[in-house]
């Protein structure tokens, strides 16, 4: 690299890294805190509890999945929990703070961009991947999930470095790049299994690359079994504990909803157009989806985005309940956007045009940006501050080792302030649940028909002017 360019994409990283420690120390109970509380609870369970990466604990004992199974163990055994050892590696030495987790993923998030900038400068042109680069970086849709408390950042890097490695690999052929790839690949698909569509592009590559013999590669058949055998092998441990498996059927296509109106008006509109490349960066997105067609590392994109879109297809309700699940069109949308760019500049005859066409394309990336701070920023909203300080004090009154019950709507963020094991919702029988342990109430809702009563036979251990904090006997029910 020049140095001019190293300067450039050291600044984008920078970039990277600073724009995403916005509100690092705020509280898990922004957007999405659901499946962030989850995650950051397997964490602060490794440290509090029992280290022990096979089976990670959540707080809730609480039933996850759609049968009902009791889960007197608290297992949420879904992805493997590579993201949450690492944390919980840095909760152990420094102290449980949800800013360290928050800076792994920004970590991560950093490193995606890194080697996507080396994947797009590989495949075109410096200034495509500086472009790209910089858009990835500076997205505000993706600066918000790049510093959640999810596995999703870490991923996204994961998936994007291991391209990185196998188009290396495709064109060198040689051994150690094609460990690293499959290495990376690996902890991609043990990070989250939709890393598997990514299959898609790695064949569409070895076979316009290798041909027609590309099966009788050796290397090509150990590559496979070392992306593939961790997670097969993580599976069958899943399967052998379904009480920790956290429902995912409905993720498919739960009320039919896949080709619908409403499945193209949520995904395009609501999230490409309006969230993830808001406005401005969906018209580049678009011409360079069509550049991508005309060249055979272009198709490698064009391969790339269209195994996301088939996930999104496969996964229709999930990709329509949750934005953060269309995280994957980032590398690759970006590269189109960078590609339709400076196909927009080409377009341009005479000066004045190039003017116009500079103006105009410089015009997008900024409107994209502008829309989408506005569509963004109140993800970063602690919408519900009232559980944050039950949950404070119910940490300073209560035992270590209390069961309680946060009701929250079945959403583990109330239960997960309290930094107690319970459950997050209401029990249909409150002496059953009396009788199987739990011993306190802390709700957020101290005018409610349901705590008023109570309130007037149990003791009162905290209250405040938006929450409530019970003693829980079989004799004040």
């Amino acid at each position: 690299m020049k140095k001019l360019e190293i300067l450039i994409v050291a600044a984008i990283l920078i970039l990277t890294f600073s724009l995403r420690l916005y509100k690092l120390n705020a509280p898990i109970a922004d957007w999405h805190s659901w499946r962030q509380t989850d995650t950051a609870a397997v964490a602060r369970n490794f440290v509090k509890d029992n280290f022990n990466i096979l089976f990670p604990q959540s707080d809730s004992l609480t039933p996850l999945n759609e049968y009902g199974l009791l889960n007197p163990n608290r297992y949420f055994i879904n992805e493997f929990p590579l993201y949450n050892a690492i944390v919980a590696v840095l909760y152990k030495m420094f102290g449980v703070n949800p800013a360290l987790a928050r800076l792994v993923s920004v970590f991560f998030a950093t490193l995606g961009t890194f080697f996507l900038y080396l994947l797009a400068r590989k495949l075109f042109s410096i200034k495509i991947a500086l472009l790209a680069t910089f858009f990835y970086a500076a997205n505000p849709y993706n600066v918000y999930y790049g510093r959640v408390v999810m596995p999703d950042p870490m991923y996204i890097a994961f998936s994007i470095t291991a391209l990185y490695f196998f188009v290396n690999w495709v064109e060198s052929k040689k051994f150690k790049a094609a460990i690293i790839s499959a290495v990376f690949f690996s902890l991609a698909i043990l990070a989250k299994p939709y890393a598997l569509f990514l299959f898609i592009p790695i064949l569409y590559w070895l076979i316009v690359n290798w041909g027609k013999f590309v099966w009788k590669n050796k290397q090509l058949v150990l590559f496979f079994i070392i992306s593939l055998a961790p997670f097969l092998l993580w599976r069958i441990h899943v399967f052998n504990h379904p009480e920790g498996t956290f429902a995912t059927t409905w993720l498919y296509n739960a009320g039919n909803i896949r080709f619908t109106g409403a499945f193209f008006r949520w995904l395009i509109f609501e999230r490409l157009i309006r969230v993830i490349f808001s406005s401005g960066a969906f018209v580049l997105l678009v011409l360079g989806f069509v550049k991508s067609t005309t060249s055979k590392n272009g198709l490698f994109i064009f391969a790339w985005l269209m195994s996301v879109v088939l996930y999104m297809t496969v996964f229709a309700k999930g990709n329509v309940t949750h934005d953060y699940y269309q995280l994957p069109l980032l590398p690759a949308g970006s590269i189109l956007v960078s590609l339709g760019f400076f196909q927009l500049l080409a377009l341009a005859k005479n000066n004045f045009s190039k003017l116009v066409t500079t103006v105009l394309a410089i015009s997008l990336v900024l409107i994209s940006f502008a829309f989408g701070w506005y569509e963004v920023k109140g993800f970063f909203n602690i919408n519900h501050p009232e559980i944050i300080e039950a949950g404070r004090r119910a940490d300073m009154l209560l035992p270590k080792n209390a069961i309680v019950i946060a009701p929250y709507d079945n959403d583990p963020t109330f239960l997960y302030q309290t930094n107690r094991h319970g459950y997050s919702n209401m029990p249909a029988s409150l002496k059953k649940a009396i009788a199987e342990g739990v011993e306190y109430l802390v709700s957020n809702e101290p005018e409610s028909e349901q705590i008023k009563k109570l309130s007037l036979n149990c003791a009162v251990i905290g209250r405040g002017s938006q929450y409530i904090i019970l003693k829980l006997t079989k004799n004040c029910i």
